[in-house]
């Protein structure tokens, strides 16, 4: 009883703490939190909003029309099969993958609350659904940072490839995964197209306003890092942890495509935060979700050396010519790990905290 109430003090004061401490940070350094503030909102703009919008409208009109019990047809077999789902799913993974990160997440929430699927498939599929998009991978990270299409082209088909693999082996640790009610689909509940296009834009511009609220927050935090922390590994590996975008620039000044293609696989805590918002009622397992991120954040590494290896200009890629000192990144890997760790074993913790 004494260590519980004293665990619960403690955790009072850390948070009390935090909040303080940042209020500091966002005083003292006031002109870097403003101006990662206007980066984020000038991602959000330039990038953002015009990748993800029309994708999170078609989604969500797909479901709210009815279509995706009518699209998903074809893929039934597969999908029941293959990742243990509804066929309904089918078209809200596709579009995941073309749309980016929250996209899946927001057709699987409309799913839900439409009544097309059961709780369980919905959180099998919030747990592999994640995928950066096209306009992201090609657009900004190859043609803007390595001016180089094809490297985003493999970053694409590598995370692309990682999520499929990650939702079939979902499916095949799922002890109850033939238990599934794909009957539930035929509930889904239809509306006229006239109705379903105007939802789908007004749930889809409360999403993107929620997605870019994180985007610019993390944004100005992450000025504030950049501030206090110096250039290195370090602070490589605080972003990747945080922030996608502040992370996917800064690595792509003095790191490999595989780095970038780890970040890209893991997405971040603001990602994730994202992906929470999005999905709405449906619950994940915040941890189990942390930790599956992790190992697509290495698939996709792993996919893209292979892609690059074979597809890629070794000029291009394999240079080193921006790596100013080659020895700083000696314990890449080793410092890598034991930062995610920490990361994993905090968020335990909170679990463990609010359990008691």
């Amino acid at each position: 009883m004494f260590i519980n109430v004293a665990a619960r003090k403690t955790n009072v004061i850390v948070k009390a703490g935090a909040v303080v401490a940042l209020c500091i940070a966002v005083l003292v350094f006031s002109k870097e939190c403003t101006n990662g503030a206007l980066t984020g909102l000038n991602f959000c703009f330039k990038v953002l909003i015009p990748s993800l919008f029309p994708f999170m409208a078609i989604s969500s009109f797909i479901v709210k029309s009815g279509l995706s019990n009518q699209f998903g047809k074809p893929f039934q077999f597969v999908m029941r099969k293959v990742f243990g789902l509804s066929r309904c799913f089918a078209p809200v993974i596709l579009l995941s993958m073309l749309g980016g990160y929250p996209v899946g997440a927001k057709g699987i929430s409309s799913l839900y609350k439409s009544g097309a699927v059961s709780e369980k498939e919905a959180k099998k599929a919030a747990m592999f659904a994640v995928c950066a998009g096209p306009g992201f991978l090609i657009n900004f990270v190859g043609v803007s940072l390595y001016k180089n299409e094809k490297t985003g082209f493999i970053l694409l088909f590598s995370q692309i490839l990682s999520v499929l693999i990650l939702g079939i082996f979902i499916n095949l640790f799922d002890k109850d995964r033939n238990t599934n009610n794909y009957k539930s689909e035929l509930k889904i509940s239809k509306m006229p197209l006239s109705s379903a296009v105007v939802e789908a834009a007004a749930d889809s511009s409360k999403g993107i306003l929620n997605i870019c609220a994180f985007v610019i927050l993390f944004s100005a935090f992450t000025g504030i890092l950049n501030a206090m922390l110096s250039e290195g590994l370090f602070e490589n590996c605080v972003l990747v942890l945080l922030e996608v975008c502040s992370a996917v620039d800064a690595l792509s000044k003095n790191c490999p495509v595989e780095f970038i293609a780890f970040a890209v696989g893991f997405g971040g805590l603001c990602v994730h935060f994202q992906i929470f918002s999005a999905l709405g009622e449906v619950k994940v397992q915040k941890l189990k979700f942390f930790c599956i991120r992790i190992i697509q954040g290495i698939l996709t590494a792993l996919f893209t050396h292979v892609g690059l290896y074979f597809f890629a200009d070794a000029k291009d890629v394999f240079s080193t010519a921006t790596v100013t000192d080659a020895d700083t990144f000696g314990g890449t890997i080793i410092s890598g790990i034991a930062l995610i760790t920490v990361a994993i074993c905090f968020l335990y913790s909170l679990k463990s905290c609010k359990q008691h």
